[in-house]
């Protein structure tokens, strides 16, 4: 039998872990603080609701099987759409705007290379019945903010607007049904495919132009100017751009000042109608999201706007530790240890009171001598030892041992709950 882990997949321990562990938590508070309530969907769905609109290349990648029923499943390569369906079955007659946040395993059986898994960790959060432009600045802001309390300096914001790229096509003949294989060309920036498709399309030579310099205007809200110049004739394109530039007056008025607009961003996930934004870090992406105002009603729901972000809670994890910014274990509080094998019964009361109490505590499972019990709890990261002999408790005491001085100290049983935590806090 094989011990191998199989292709494309991590065992996770240690730092690695630890790191991951920080991040969650991180966003967990932020998205609780804005407002959101977690959810859990299954690992695995029925196979046609992400068959529907999650795109090509992600259809592609799905783990999908039959149950012993013959029903057609898969594991979940996002959480969007899983998100959707949980309010669709469940939330659909609750006041608007519902707020939902989640974390989650993904999977996706793409060619394993760095910071790209074929199982992964996702967060994120959805917007779910407003159509108002301020939802899609707070998703920014929210997003904006946990990059801040991460610490990750130097991230990249970039926002565009899926809704001015499929006016200038629709302009230049293109069905919206036939615009996607153009807009996946752009977001994997090959420009060989998409002269492909828009010759395939029969694009004529201005409005392939038309498209290249959009999609090439990257820099501060003075591309706005430019864009608003190449789309004068194009009514739709230019309500598309009113459209942004209120946006980005809203996502100022949160705080965030520093973003890039990109109008090359297409997004890999076909939901997406209107603006849309990417994180990057070290120019790895990280986050990504933007208004789907379509997707509900594409699976079976009345018509209803939504906005939402993902995170790649391992690729910002893998980023911390990249940059050494490591996060710490957390030490134990103390082990208790009895000075002799008489002394294990109330070692265990001792232990059971200090954990009640809050603190992190351990207790040699092993029944090594004193000695080497000591050496244990050294190697363990513990702040102290709790050295409970015969002599002293009788006295109604026992031994707290320094572990990184060695000093140590008789302290009253009763109050060895009150010096600890004194102690943990200094």
């Amino acid at each position: 039998m094989s011990m191998q882990k199989p292709k494309g997949t991590r065992d996770l321990l240690g730092k690695e872990l630890a790191s991951i562990r920080h991040v969650t938590h991180v966003m967990s508070n932020a998205f609780k603080r804005y407002g959101y309530e977690e959810i859990e969907t299954p690992t695995f769905e029925y196979l046609e609701l992400f068959e529907k609109k999650s795109g090509e290349v992600v259809v592609k990648q799905l783990y999908s099987f039959k149950d012993k029923s013959g029903r057609a499943l898969a594991l979940r390569p996002e959480l969007t759409v899983p998100a959707i369906r949980l309010y669709l079955t469940h939330l659909k007659s609750a006041p608007k705007p519902v707020k939902l946040c989640y974390f989650g395993d993904c999977f996706r059986y793409e060619e394993p290379q760095a910071q790209r898994w074929r199982q992964f960790i996702q967060s994120g959060v959805e917007v779910i019945g407003s159509p108002q432009l301020e939802a899609d600045a707070e998703i920014v802001a929210l997003a904006d903010d946990i990059m801040q309390e991460l610490g990750l300096s130097g991230y990249e914001l970039r926002i565009g607007h899926i809704r001015l790229l499929r006016e200038v096509l629709a302009h230049a003949g293109v069905r919206s049904d036939a615009q996607d294989s153009i807009m996946r060309a752009i977001d994997r920036h090959d420009e060989a495919r998409l002269e492909a498709e828009l010759s395939r399309m029969q694009v004529k030579a201005k409005d392939k132009e038309l498209l290249r310099s959009l999609i090439t205007l990257r820099g501060s809200t003075k591309v706005l100017k430019q864009a608003e110049k190449l789309v004068a004739s194009l009514p739709k394109a230019k309500i598309a751009l009113n459209n942004l530039h209120e946006i980005l007056e809203h996502v100022r008025s949160f705080g965030v000042e520093k973003f890039t607009i990109d109008f090359g961003i297409a997004r890999g996930l076909e939901y997406y109608t209107d603006f849309v934004f990417e994180l990057y870090v070290d120019g790895v992406q990280v986050a990504g999201g933007g208004r789907y105002d379509e997707l509900i009603e594409l699976l079976g729901g009345d018509p209803c706007p939504a906005v939402g972000v993902g995170f790649g809670v391992d690729r910002i994890a893998r980023t911390l530790l990249k940059r050494g910014m490591i996060v710490p274990r957390e030490r134990l509080d103390c082990v208790v240890l009895p000075a002799s094998e008489g002394m294990l019964s109330e070692c265990l009361k001792i232990v059971g009171e200090l954990r009640r109490a809050g603190l992190l505590v351990g207790v040699d499972l092993m029944r090594r001598r004193l000695s080497k019990a000591i050496a244990y709890a050294n190697a363990c990261g513990a702040k102290h030892s709790i050295i409970v002999g015969t002599k002293d408790l009788a006295a109604g005491k026992v031994t707290l041992r320094e572990m990184h001085t060695g000093d140590q100290v008789q302290v009253p049983r009763q109050e060895l709950v009150a010096r600890l935590k004194s102690a943990s806090k200094s």
